[in-house]
């Protein structure tokens, strides 16, 4: 069977990754596999289709049907990832090409613009037909908490699959054992990976520990963010570096190299907010390095079986603690704002309702704090339970866990079960699901998030 992966671009990242496993596993079932891109060139597949238009973009003078004639093939099945998200003006049309043509589609759906991502939302104003629905049409998520939203916005069940990644942990280097922690954050700091959070760590961090975060966002949005917390780290001289990798050695005589920090590192911690699928929590135990900092327990479920380390669900900080008169201005300001992006309007007693509920509970997570406010926190206050909660967890070490869930033959294997049934449909003209119906399991106050704004 002949097919073909499709997505923006081949760049490290998450989904890169995720289609690595598709070519490896699909490779070895017997099936011919070719990837379209807008590249870079990638080593790990043999055929690759580099069509710059497929990249990220906001205007074009190409159509979806253009986009569909510069790919030269007529797969078995296409598998196309993150085909809703709004990054290219193209995307949607290309989409009803597709489906229009009845041809066999595996839509994999890691992000989406209905959650936290309202300029990618606006983008699609103009379009009403964005989730196709024919039996040769099948909907892949890597969590069960987003296959169970698109199920109750009226995806049918059996269309609907939960495709968790094969989790192939990074190398890394031997390294002599640090008589002190090093606690390192393997990823690139963009705002939702709680940046404050990981500065209140290192705050409360025992005499010798260090904090680091490998990698600065190259958003130039995000970098802002991550430039402002590098610049507090450095006033207040706590024990956190940013954007190591290959910048700086995690001891003299090392190299700087990401697989190098990762060998030195005692421990690993992530203070995400959100995540799509769990490598954050997977990873560290096939590396044999103990994890630390926030769970999030709507991802991690679908591993709950797993020993996944030393995990808090919220930082509680007192409302006697917070200037709160300025905290709900910034509240119902970003609340307001994000429901109007979503061309949803508050009425003025649901704003007062929502910020009631809010602050109910007497005490706010840290995490869920706007940045001015974590600031705040780091300079002024000492939280002796975070304190305690570090030192003990800095002294667990790592558990093993079962890893044939997550291999590549078991991905495989997977993969296969649910790209049989859309081969084997028969081919119909698509319907297509309201979208508001998708954006209704995402916009509601009780989900809104300062870092996700």
């Amino acid at each position: 069977m002949l097919v073909l992966i499709v997505h923006y671009h081949l760049r490290c990242g998450g989904v890169t990754r995720v289609i690595e496993s598709q070519v490896r596993a699909l490779s070895d079932q017997g099936h011919k596999v070719v990837v379209a891109s807008s590249g870079p060139k990638v080593d790990w597949c043999e055929e690759q289709i580099i069509i710059p238009e497929l990249d990220y973009c906001l205007e074009s003078n190409l159509s979806g049907d253009d986009l569909r004639d510069l790919i030269p093939l007529q797969p078995d099945l296409w598998i196309i990832h993150n085909p809703t998200l709004a990054k290219s003006a193209l995307f949607p049309d290309f989409i009803k090409n597709l489906a229009g043509h009845q041809a066999p589609l595996l839509l994999q759906c890691h992000d989406f613009a209905e959650d936290g991502r309202p300029a990618n939302y606006q983008r699609l104003s103009e379009t009403t037909r964005l989730y196709p629905l024919a039996e040769n049409i099948h909907y892949a998520f890597v969590n069960t908490r987003d296959r169970s939203s698109l199920i109750r916005a009226g995806i049918p069940e059996h269309r609907c699959h939960h495709l968790p990644n094969a989790v192939i942990p990074p190398a890394a280097h031997p390294a002599p054992e640090s008589p002190a922690p090093l606690v390192f954050c393997p990823v690139r700091g963009i705002r939702r990976k709680n940046l404050g959070e990981l500065c209140l760590l290192a705050a409360h961090a025992p005499a010798g520990g260090r904090f680091a975060i490998a990698v600065a966002p190259e958003n130039t949005e995000w970098s802002a963010v991550h430039d402002r917390w590098a610049a507090l780290a450095q006033e207040l001289d706590l024990p956190i570096e940013f954007n190591v990798a290959n910048r700086l050695s995690p001891t003299p005589d090392a190299d700087p190299s990401f697989s190098s920090w990762l060998g030195h590192a005692t421990h690993l911690v992530t203070t995400s907010i959100a995540e799509g699928f769990g490598l954050t929590f997977l990873e560290p135990a096939l590396l044999g390095k103990p994890l630390i900092g926030r769970d999030l327990p709507e991802i991690t479920r679908d591993f709950s079986d797993a020993p996944l380390g030393s995990l808090y669900e919220n930082i509680p900080i007192d409302l006697i603690a917070l200037d709160l008169d300025l905290l709900k201005k910034d509240y119902l300001s970003q609340l307001t704002a994000t429901f109007q992006s979503y061309n949803r309007i508050l009425s003025d007693n649901e704003q007062e309702q929502n910020w009631l509920n809010f602050i109910a509970t007497g005490s706010l997570d840290f995490g869920n704090l706007p940045e001015s406010h974590q600031e705040h926190l780091i300079r002024n206050h000492r939280l002796p339970e975070l304190e305690q909660w570090l030192e003990k967890s800095l002294s667990i070490s790592a558990q093993a866990i079962a890893t044939d869930s997550w291999s590549i033959d078991h991905y495989g294997i997977a993969l296969q079960n649910i790209i049989d049934p859309v081969v084997d449909s028969t081919p119909g003209a698509p319907d297509w699901l309201p979208k508001q119906n998708v954006l209704a399991q995402f916009i509601s106050p009780d989900r809104f998030h300062f870092l996700r704004t």
